[in-house]
């Protein structure tokens, strides 16, 4: 057996829920080992849409430009139903995919798997971190954390490092790879890694969350769905859209457009398994099943690169952790189906909640009560996203889906697909205040919005000022500082905030100002004073229906008279507004050493 390792983080599992993780927390300065089963640059079917706010959040680690760039931009969804005499369908309703006016991005971004992992390995190997793969956990052992010389590492884990050659040449499915452990042939050897935490992103089966027996509660779907990966030759006229299609002859279809002219389908069968196909689960009654289904037109298809036929199974972890020490997260936690374009999303979502939060309590920022947060913020998302999953089930279904409410479901839960609606209840939000600022809603994520840089009129979108770097902002807001009244609230609340222990622990905040005056106005005599650096001063130069700038402070629903604070976490969420005055900074002070 190899020397025992030591990591402040094991994160079993590869996927984008443990690449995600992996990445926000080796930025915020958390030691990470990542081990995965699968083979170097294995990767097939899963998820491949990323939805507008899972685009924000890669912008915030700088790896969104390189995701638009390579997938498909998804603007439209078609809507197709039966034709008047039954032979094949036609064209219903047409609609934009994204209707949400606050996305900073109005598309959906597909891309395969293998495109959206790569990304995230690349940006984790610009960071030192190195997926070690093929490798399965053998065992578990969670140590008490006093009293014995692995206080510092309570989690022990024991890894087999596995023989590529050998999966390869024996051909073994990655589930099965777990069970080579005493196979001395597979193994290349044994190994101890002891960790502070570990963190289960291994999938619907989870090793992880056996080993510490949580349950998912929840249903198993009956009917079979297949999806196919292909690429289409086809006259269908809306092939670069994404389509909801009720054939008379298949039933239930959607099509999703991928990258370099490609496409998936996903369908329902409506029969049980015929036993006597000979194609790789039953890929020719999927692939029949595609060719029919979207009669009168043509749609051959040819360079199949991933088939499967499954069913969904609709569940969520009874907890997503053990005694704060051991968490789950991604398929691990939530199981559901892909219609609703959430898996990679929610699982790199609860990646961030995490990740932060891991990082204050190792580096002594805050106390561990902080991590049960990640289960209260999360679970309640992960059963809402259950529930939007069986509405989606009721429409799609052998009887067929009705384009209407197809149609009114999306468009009711627009804000819940997208992401941009998620809206966090916990200790961590304070809902006081709300009416200050009635367009930054507490709990969600701080909103799009573009402001111009004081010392050089670069505009820029305030989303872009609060990358994943740990910190907490405080955006204050405190309007036209060519009012006396206004500059001498500015002054005193950042000295009051200073003064009140802010100084302690800088890498912990960041303040950023957003004045309510013409980008001409010159505040320098003002903030050269205070320790907010000058590149942290923006204005809000955009003019009103009726002249005067502000228009943001419009939209956020500020009143010009109001001044005003947002305390915004690590993750782009609002936990706090406050007014901008002296007494109230205090509140923030309280807030940042109660965690």
């Amino acid at each position: 057996m190899a020397e025992a390792a030591y990591t402040d983080v094991a994160i079993i599992g590869a996927g984008p829920a443990g690449l995600m993780a992996a990445l926000a927390l080796s930025r915020l300065g958390v030691g990470v080992k990542v081990v995965d089963r699968r083979l170097l640059g294995e990767a097939a079917g899963q998820a491949d849409g990323i939805q507008p706010r899972m685009l924000e959040i890669w912008d915030s680690f700088h790896i969104g430009e390189e995701l638009r760039r390579r997938g498909t931009h998804v603007h439209k969804t078609v809507i197709y139903k039966p034709n008047i005499d039954g032979t094949g369908i036609t064209k219903d309703a047409e609609t934009l995919n994204i209707t949400v006016p606050s996305a900073k991005y109005p598309y959906e971004v597909l891309a395969p798997v293998e495109t959206i992992e790569g990304i995230l390995v690349d940006a984790l190997r610009e960071n030192g971190v190195i997926v070690d793969q093929p490798t399965v956990p053998l065992d578990l052992t969670i140590h008490e954390t006093c009293g014995d010389s692995r206080n510092e590492f309570p989690v022990e884990l024991s890894l087999a490092k596995l023989k590529a050659s050998y999966i390869r040449t024996h051909h073994i499915s990655q589930m099965d790879r777990n069970n080579l452990a005493d196979n001395a042939d597979a193994v290349e050897f044994v190994q101890v890694l002891r960790a502070k935490y570990l963190i289960g992103c291994d999938g619907g089966r989870s090793w992880v969350r056996k080993k510490v027996n949580i349950s998912l509660e929840g249903d198993q779907t009956e009917l079979p769905w297949g999806v196919v990966d292909f690429t289409p030759i086809t006259n269908f006229p809306s092939c670069r859209a994404k389509n909801i299609i009720q054939s008379p002859t298949v039933g239930a279809m959607g099509y999703l457009p991928r990258p370099n002219g490609t496409a998936r389908m996903y369908l329902m069968l409506k029969t049980p398994l015929s036993s006597d196909s000979d194609g790789p689960l039953n890929e020719r009654q999927s692939v029949k099943a595609i060719e029919t289904g979207f009669l009168p037109f043509k749609m051959e298809v040819t360079d199949i690169t991933w088939s499967s036929i499954y069913t969904v199974a609709q569940r969520v972890a009874e907890r997503f952790s053990y005694k704060n020490r051991v968490f789950i997260a991604g398929d691990a936690c939530h199981t559901h189906s892909p219609k609703g374009g959430q898996g990679a999303n929610a699982s790199m979502t609860d990646a961030c909640n995490l990740a932060w939060k891991l990082a204050y309590v190792i580096q002594g920022w805050a106390t561990p009560g902080l991590l049960s947060s990640y289960e209260d913020e999360r679970r309640p998302h992960s059963k809402a996203l259950i529930e939007f999953d069986k509405e989606i089930f009721k429409l799609l279904n052998p009887t067929g889906v009705s384009p209407e409410e197809y149609q009114e479901l999306w468009r009711l839960n627009n804000m819940f697909t997208t992401g941009i609606g998620l809206r966090y209840s916990s200790t961590l939000i304070v809902p006081r205040f709300q009416e200050l600022a009635p367009g930054l809603v507490i709990g969600e994520r701080f909103p799009k919005g573009t402001v111009i840089r004081q010392c050089d009129w670069n505009p820029v979108d305030l989303q872009d000022l609060m990358p994943y770097n740990g910190k907490f902002r405080l955006l204050f807001f405190p309007g036209d500082i060519t009012q006396p009244v206004a500059a001498h609230c500015l002054q005193q609340s950042v000295k009051a905030f200073m003064n009140s222990g802010g100084q302690d622990r800088p890498e912990c905040w960041e303040i950023i100002t957003v004045l309510n005056v013409s980008k001409e106005t010159d505040p320098y005599n003002l903030v050269s004073e205070l320790p907010i650096p000058l590149n942290n001063v923006y204005m809000d130069d955009r003019l009103r229906e009726n002249g005067s700038t502000g228009q943001l402070h419009l939209e956020f629903g500020i009143e010009p008279d109001k001044s005003v604070i947002a305390l915004v976490r690590p993750d782009g969420h609002i936990c706090m507004l406050l007014p901008l005055n002296p007494p109230h900074i205090h509140d923030i002070k309280n807030y940042l050493t109660s965690l």
